[in-house]
């Protein structure tokens, strides 16, 4: 009796457990089947090697979705359609473009979407047609299409330098450095030269600031002499002026008084005429001296010439 009961334990428990593996199963499969995508295509100017169905898609490093089939198109077979089908809600906007990049070393593909702006509009179809995203070269493609120029540039460039590095240019190297070294020889004689003639003409403005220094004191020496020289000159002849005015109104004004006598009249102002006499002949004397010796007023008199034996 035990046993009996043990196996119907075990067989409601075996039953059980299928029934539960066969309604998970299902749920799984209902799940993926009515998973949302969003369809798109890109559309390649260039061969897409190591792209295949089921190859990942990316937005900005992060995988959305997968390839669904790739074909030529049927109006350019230069041209390759690419559609892909991504996650429901994935935010495919305008400005972003489709790139094809290599996946490592292992020669397989992935798209990679790039570009746009979360603030652009999302990509909509229009009418019943899929959206198309842009695509753009990848630089596995411009390396390799520009490979034949960037080869002849390179040939050219090596051209060009076995033609540089040529003997008869290697002379005019040589000459060109043996002349830039003679060049820089001549700049140093030159700068040392300059620095000399800067020297010199330092010590000209110096010696230049020192006689504008003494021209400044001759030219105040100078003035003082002229003053010491000509002020006396004038007080003697302002003072002669002075003595003959007097002398002429004294004599008119004994005239007037009838005094006729020439000895009366003359005797009053004979010390008069006489100090006049002597401030004319001095007056006279200065005259002749400055005359003949015109620098005397600023240098002072000569120094008469020296006797025999002195």
């Amino acid at each position: 009796m035990y046993s009996r009961i043990n196996y119907t334990l075990v067989g409601i428990f075996v039953l059980l457990f299928g029934a539960a593996l066969v309604a998970f199963g299902f749920w799984l499969a209902r799940y993926g089947f009515h998973r949302s995508y969003d369809r798109y295509v890109l559309v390649f100017d260039e061969p897409v090697d190591g792209l295949s169905p089921d190859s990942t898609v990316h937005l900005n490093g992060v995988e959305v979705g997968r390839v669904t089939a790739i074909e030529l198109d049927p109006h350019n077979p230069a041209r390759v359609r690419v559609t892909i089908r991504v996650n429901s809600g994935t935010p495919i906007t305008q400005g972003m473009y489709g790139v094809l990049k290599a996946q490592g070393i292992t020669g397989l593909s992935y798209i990679q979407i790039e570009g746009g702006s979360s603030s652009a509009p999302r990509l909509r179809a229009r009418g019943e047609q899929v959206p198309i995203i842009p695509t753009r070269e990848s630089l596995m493609h411009r390396l390799t299409s520009n490979a034949p120029k960037i080869l002849d540039d390179l040939n050219a460039s090596l051209a060009s330098i076995r033609q540089l590095l040529s003997a008869q240019n290697r002379k005019h190297v040589e000459a060109i450095l043996a002349n830039t070294e003679r060049a820089s020889r001549r700049a140093e004689d030159l700068e040392e030269r300059i620095i000399a003639l800067a020297g010199d003409f330092n010590r000209t403005l110096h010696r230049f600031d020192e006689r504008s220094a003494q021209l400044i004191d001759d030219y105040h020496r100078i003035g003082k002499r002229l003053d010491e020289r000509i002020d006396p000159l004038l007080d003697r002849i302002e003072a002669a002026g002075r003595n003959f005015a007097r002398l002429s109104r004294d004599l008119d004004r004994k005239i007037r008084r009838g005094e006729y006598d020439l000895r009366k009249i003359v005797r009053p102002i004979r010390i008069d005429i006489s100090e006049l006499s002597h401030q004319y002949q001095d007056l006279a004397q200065d005259l002749k001296e400055l005359s003949r010796h015109p620098s005397s007023i600023l240098f002072g008199a000569p120094h008469p010439p020296k006797g025999p034996g002195e």
